[in-house]
């Protein structure tokens, strides 16, 4: 199952790279970052999570690819196959808001539009805000739904969990910055069009 994952990932990231290349503009390192990231998230937010949102009740019994996804990652935090409400309602706001945002926020890099940093910095903080609640009431409740075993622990829940809070951190940083020094040119404009 995770190899069917990775392979996804894989093509998305292709995909990404094609569209940094056909694109008549020169992208820094950070920008080509930043269009894999989010056409990456936004391919497991709209296609693996929004399949569980739709799927959560009937997973256990599923027999395809990403329902096997789904029963292996519950092997890490049970609210997977439980049908919790918390994490059935988290995903399917990941899958329909955070996915298109990033969506979007790809699409600015690419044209270098004005919507990017908008559109960067929602998504990123929806993507913190999500898995800060997802990962600190876990915490809260002692860990009740998590599998102790390190490999379930480390590997599954914090390290698959840690891309969503260590990146996005710092894409939010990127977009206040960008977004800060954009109004500030706008404000000096401003003053220097008045005072003509």
């Amino acid at each position: 199952a995770f190899m069917t994952l990775g392979s996804a990932v894989g093509l998305i990231m292709f995909v990404s790279a094609v569209l940094i290349r056909q694109s008549p503009r020169q992208f820094s390192c950070k920008d080509k970052f930043v269009v894999v990231w989010m056409l990456v998230c936004a391919g497991i937010h709209m296609v693996l999570e929004g399949y569980f949102s739709f799927n959560h009740k009937n997973l256990a019994g599923m027999q395809t690819v990403l329902a096997d996804l789904w029963r292996e990652y519950a092997h890490s935090d049970s609210r997977y196959l439980t049908s919790d409400p918390f994490t059935v309602i988290m995903e399917g706001i990941t899958a329909v808001f955070d996915g298109s945002f990033a969506v979007v926020a790809a699409y600015g890099v690419l044209t270098d539009s004005p919507i990017r940093h908008p559109a960067q910095l929602v998504t990123s903080l929806m993507q913190l805000y999500g898995n800060v609640l997802y990962m600190g009431i876990n915490c809260m409740e002692g860990f009740r739904y998590t599998n102790p075993h390190p490999y379930y622990f480390y590997g599954y829940f914090v390290l698959m969990n840690a891309f969503w809070i260590v990146i996005p951190l710092y894409l939010i940083v990127d977009s206040v910055k960008s977004i800060y020094r954009g109004m500030l040119i706008a404000q000096r404009a401003a003053i220097v069009k008045k005072a003509n």
